[in-house]
């Protein structure tokens, strides 16, 4: 069995390219009730709710009541509160990222993390997101023998994964590959800095506009179409936006027609510690593919703040950034990974009880309850 242990996390952000359109449905049943929010599942009611069906990554609508206010939402995958759902397969193009800078220096996957001695690449690929062997545990709880996305998406809706859809999954498959992609980053756009973590890794700085043209450019080229998700990978690389700050990976999408919403995600494989954060490895990947699973096309929800990463306000489901600073060792044969610890749907419905599994608000337990709102 696969054990995890509580470590600790990092400053991630996402940026949204596109923002949301709301799912039409008729609410087919009460999930939760506690006098202050419901939520159920949409159905058609003229519309087939934010993605067009068959064009997108598969998609479902719901909502749920805040305070009377309805809050519509859109996840990767199918609707867990039906009874018998079963597997949705989203397939994955992996896209290395080799970055070229003026002085000469190269920073790229295909390149072994620091103190290792497999290719980052590699390490990626072979990781609990992609592979189908991992135990996870929640508590005394198994949810599953499974991808980390999809143990948490079964834990997230456990009351309904646990009794009227057991054999509910939504993985990442098929994955392919695409050969290393070269970005060269002119002058002005980015630079290398020294690295704490590992003295003879450089570190690479690139700008967030010209990092963000430049995926959708090769989304463009390589064919990708919104039925798939294109996640861009590489080494000890940080974004610089113009706003100030930096992030290590982010995801988003971008509309490309009437309800078709290309999806895509960045993230960086990190050597532990990096830039002083408490970073490792697969932690910025396994952070943004939860978000880009349960908050695809920006999924407004009331308002929370005050934790993790966020330091004002924040009214989106963004399952990873309440919890930044926060993550468990996967212990697997020949290789510690590290994944984020997320919060659960009923953490930002305000629900109580929650839904997931034994009744937590994040994977970790991290959470006695709601949030307050935030102000």
């Amino acid at each position: 069995m696969i054990r995890r242990a509580i470590a600790a996390s990092v400053l991630i952000a996402s940026f949204w390219i596109a923002g949301s359109m709301p799912a039409v449905g008729q609410e087919l049943g009460k999930l939760v009730s506690d006098g202050a929010s419901v939520s159920g599942h949409a159905r058609n009611g003229g519309n087939a709710g934010v993605a067009a069906a068959g064009v997108n990554v598969p998609m479902w609508p719901g909502f749920f009541f805040f305070n009377g206010v309805r809050y519509n939402f859109t996840m990767v995958g199918s609707d867990p509160t039906i009874a018998g759902a079963g597997t949705t397969n989203v397939p994955v193009v992996i896209i290395p990222l080799s970055f070229s800078y003026p002085n000469g220096t190269v920073i790229s996957p295909i390149a072994a993390a620091c103190g290792d001695n497999t290719s980052v690449l590699a390490r990626i690929q072979g990781s609990p997101l992609f592979t189908t062997n991992v135990t996870w545990v929640e508590g005394n709880t198994v949810v599953g023998v499974t991808q980390f996305t999809d143990a948490f998406q079964r834990a997230n809706f456990w009351a309904y994964v646990s009794t009227r859809s057991p054999n509910y999954h939504v993985l990442l498959n098929p994955i392919s590959t695409t050969p290393v992609m070269q970005v060269n980053v002119p002058a002005g756009k980015g630079q290398t800095n020294a690295n704490n973590a590992c003295p003879q890794q450089p570190i690479g700085t690139v700008d967030m506009a010209f990092l963000d043209a430049t995926l959708r450019g090769l989304i463009a080229q390589l064919g990708i179409g919104p039925n798939t998700l294109p996640l861009f990978v590489a080494y000890d690389m940080v974004g610089v936006p113009s706003t100030g700050g930096f992030f290590f990976g982010y995801h988003t999408a971008v509309q490309v027609a009437p309800g078709v919403f290309q999806t895509y995600s960045f993230g960086s494989y990190t050597d532990s510690g990096l830039l002083g954060q408490n970073v490792a490895d697969i932690s910025i990947l396994s952070h943004e593919l939860g978000e880009w699973l349960d908050d695809p096309v920006n999924n407004p929800v009331p308002s929370w703040g005050h934790v993790g990463q966020v330091t004002g306000c924040q009214a989106n489901l963004e399952v990873g950034d309440p919890l930044t600073g926060s993550n468990s060792t996967v212990f697997t044969p020949g290789f510690n990974y590290h994944v984020q610890d997320l919060a659960f749907f009923s953490w930002f419905a305000r629900q109580q009880p929650s839904i997931a599994v034994n009744g937590w608000y994040s994977t970790l337990n991290a959470f006695a309850g709601p949030p307050p709102v935030c102000f």
